[in-house]
């Protein structure tokens, strides 16, 4: 199959969901320490996601990641996430509206930035 950036998209979109559905998963595991106030247990299912993204994306794809994209994709996903938690914990946001913004918000610029990537790469040629 050619390399085509429709098809990296397609990819790019499996590998997120698979990644959500992993830390939801995971969020349903760990819900009960959480309410136990163990919140350092909240950092499991964005991990988890990571985990399983950054893992079945090369794979799938082809296309070799560095180390600056580990850095830039976790940055993207808990520095945006902490600004969020913030907003909900100020009162600025309801947690719905909160998740909605925290996943247009890493989901657009990753994508956005797993193009150019490839693009850089040669990946399409």
């Amino acid at each position: 199959m050619k390399r085509t950036p429709l098809r990296l998209f397609l990819i790019y979109f499996a590998c997120f969901g698979a990644g959500l559905v992993l830390a939801w998963i995971i969020l349903g595991q760990v819900t009960e320490g959480v309410r136990a106030g163990n919140h350092v247990l909240l950092l499991l299912p964005p991990l988890g996601g990571m985990m399983l993204f950054h893992g079945l994306f090369p794979l799938i794809s082809r296309l070799r990641l560095g180390l600056e994209f580990l850095a830039v994709g976790g940055g993207l996903l808990f520095g945006l996430g902490a600004v969020m938690a913030g907003a909900v914990w100020l009162g600025l946001l309801d947690p719905g509206t909160a998740l909605v913004f925290w996943l247009a918000g890493t989901f657009g610029p990753g994508w956005w930035f797993m193009l150019s990537w490839a693009e850089k790469h040669g990946y399409f040629q």
